[in-house]
């Protein structure tokens, strides 16, 4: 049985519903609670269904608390350093002895969650759906940057970064265009013009669904993926938006930190750890439409072979063998 956080987006929709959809073809009985249903509600699911076990995703839910199920099997599924956050910190340290296993979204979540004693955790990356549509060559497109960062306002250091990364790529790369994402009624239109004043082009796309998100990204040359080491939060990010732009074909400069740093190589992104770095792979894959081609698409191959939802599905349903009784959930989960 699986307790989302919240309905089908996001985190939700990658880590819960979508991996429960594969492993229903894998075989498990999976039933996924809607995520309005009362505690009542909750306790008499479980007793008239009787799970083996409990996936729940974090705390952020207020039903989300592993205390109120007692007996149970659960499984903490863990994406984001809500440790870090003041009002999910207590409810997060809580849980851990109360679990039988972590999935953690990162090495540096499951680091601390075995140090606020975790019985077991095994780190399972998000994995999102290859989706079938065809990918546009990167041959002939404009100089189209992305920085896919919902609410990218609320990322200061990683906005700050950007601003100085993107006009040193405007001063060599002359109508270059920077696209931001996840716009709501009511933001202040100085967020993009602070872009905008060191010579860039700026879009800045209005909050929309998944489907339109992925289209959105057809004419971009390459995406940005900022992650701030000084930053505890931040620091425990696996990858997110990334997805996107492996899977619509979008090259990727990414920091050298964390969950990127163990996932991309030469062949199949840029890492960086200075602006220089920065701003030199960005140039040089916006004046090469070959390279990036030829970076696209080795980046699909290594995102199909360990992104996919079904390796996902594959690794969250040994945890939870594990958890239930048999030998697999202690098997290689390496990345």
């Amino acid at each position: 049985m699986f307790f989302p956080a919240y309905s089908r987006k996001g985190a939700a929709l990658l880590r819960i519903y979508n991996v429960a959809s594969v492993m229903r073809d894998m075989g498990w009985d999976i039933h996924v609670l809607p995520w309005k249903l009362t505690l009542p509600q909750r306790l008499r699911c479980l007793a008239a269904l009787r799970p083996d076990a409990v996936l729940m995703q974090g705390t952020r839910h207020p039903l989300n608390r592993p205390a109120f199920f007692p007996g149970e099997r659960i499984v903490l599924d863990l994406d984001d350093c809500d440790f870090h956050l003041p009002q999910f910190a207590a409810s997060v340290e809580q849980a851990m002895p109360q679990v039988a296993a972590v999935i953690a979204g990162s090495e540096y979540i499951a680091d601390w969650c075995r140090n606020a004693g975790a019985a077991e955790t095994r780190v399972v990356w998000t994995g999102a759906t290859v989706t079938k549509q065809v990918r546009p060559p990167q041959a002939g497109r404009a100089p189209v940057v992305a920085w896919a960062q919902t609410r990218p306002m609320t990322y200061r250091n990683e906005a700050d970064l950007v601003r100085t990364v993107m006009a040193r790529v405007a001063a060599i790369c002359p109508g270059v265009t920077l696209r931001l994402y996840d716009r709501a009624d009511g933001d202040d239109p100085a967020f993009a013009q602070s872009f905008e004043q060191l010579g860039l082009k700026v879009e800045w796309q209005k909050r929309m669904g998944y489907d339109a998100f992925l289209r959105s990204f057809d004419d971009v040359a390459l995406g940005l993926a900022p992650l701030m080491e000084d930053d505890p939060f931040c620091r425990g990010k696996s990858f997110g938006k990334v997805l996107a732009y492996l899977d619509r074909g979008i090259p990727v400069v990414a920091s050298d930190i964390g969950e990127p740093g163990l996932f991309f190589s030469p062949d199949t992104g840029s890492l960086c750890r200075t602006v220089e770095e920065w701003t030199e792979n960005i140039t040089w894959l916006l004046s090469d439409d070959q390279a990036r081609q030829g970076v696209a698409d080795a980046a699909f191959s290594a995102f199909q072979k360990k992104l996919s939802v079904e390796t996902s599905a594959e690794r969250v349903a040994r945890v939870l063998t594990g958890v239930i009784g048999g030998n697999t959930g202690h098997a290689d989960l390496s990345i």
